[in-house]
């Protein structure tokens, strides 16, 4: 299942979330929440997920758990505060215990993650990234959006990112992904500019979203690999969508720092 709409505001973006869930099949009872909460911002920015998109997640649930953590230790909480979040179990993965796990994989061997993170293993797990430009994996959307389990800082996963998001993704793999482009964030993964896109996706296949996301977001979803070998052999109609491409632009620097693969 792909679900992939025109969604022009954040009140219709309920409409959306509630939708999809629905046709998800995932029981309205408790789920794993993961928003993009990098840092505390202003939501009309771009850099982070919309509140309003998490609170019609959660709504959809009976129990449901906010997990996120951010680059400072503070970030998610910042966020839970002043977005109106409280009213649902929220954790920030940045000040609890850590647990190591082993991931296996060909260049992530181990992590450390927010204990809250295993929760996903026995939980549904819902992933709401944001649409928006990476210095280094040149789109940050559902795979990477993995990232916020891991115990800060996680400058170990630049190097090879590619590779590690994917062996990351072994181990962590959403239930389900609704992704917010309705304001989408270029320039770079920080210090977005808004992107007005009006566009919302939705599956269980987070490899299939970062495929049709990097698309809409003016790239060639075969040039970033991490996104080209974890949607191999799986199929999507690009050009159906065409009328929802916009040109997401990524600054000198992240241009840069991509280009020599950093």
């Amino acid at each position: 299942m792909l679900i992939v709409e025109r969604v022009e505001s954040y009140d219709d973006a309920w409409d959306f979330v509630e939708r999809a869930l629905k046709k998800s099949g995932i029981k309205n009872e408790k789920a794993v929440i993961k928003p993009n909460f990098v840092k505390f911002d202003d939501p009309s920015k771009g850099s982070i997920t919309h509140p309003e998109v998490v609170k019609a997640a959660a709504s959809f649930f009976d129990e449901p758990i906010i997990v996120e953590g951010g680059v400072t230790n503070d970030a998610a909480d910042k966020c839970y505060d002043e977005f109106g979040l409280r009213e649902w179990k929220c954790v920030n993965v940045n000040r609890e215990s850590k647990v190591k796990i082993r991931i296996g994989g060909k260049a992530l061997k181990e992590v450390e993650v927010g204990k809250s993170a295993l929760l996903t293993k026995e939980l549904p797990y819902i992933s709401l990234p944001k649409m928006k430009v990476h210095s280094l994996a040149k789109i940050t959307v559902g795979i990477k959006n993995n990232m916020g389990f891991l115990k800060k800082p996680a400058i170990y996963m630049h190097f090879n990112i590619h590779q590690k998001l994917l062996d990351l993704l072994s181990f962590f793999k959403p239930d389900f992904v609704i992704v917010d482009g309705v304001i989408g964030g270029e320039g770079s993964e920080l210090n977005t500019k808004p992107v007005n896109h009006g566009v919302m996706i939705a599956s269980e296949d987070v490899a299939l979203v970062d495929y049709l996301a990097a698309y809409l977001m003016g790239f060639d979803p075969e040039e970033i690999d991490y996104v080209r070998i974890a949607a191999k052999g799986k199929k999507v109609d690009l050009e159906k969508y065409e009328d929802l491409r916009r040109e997401y632009r990524i600054s000198f620097l992240g241009r840069l720092m991509g280009a020599l693969r950093i």
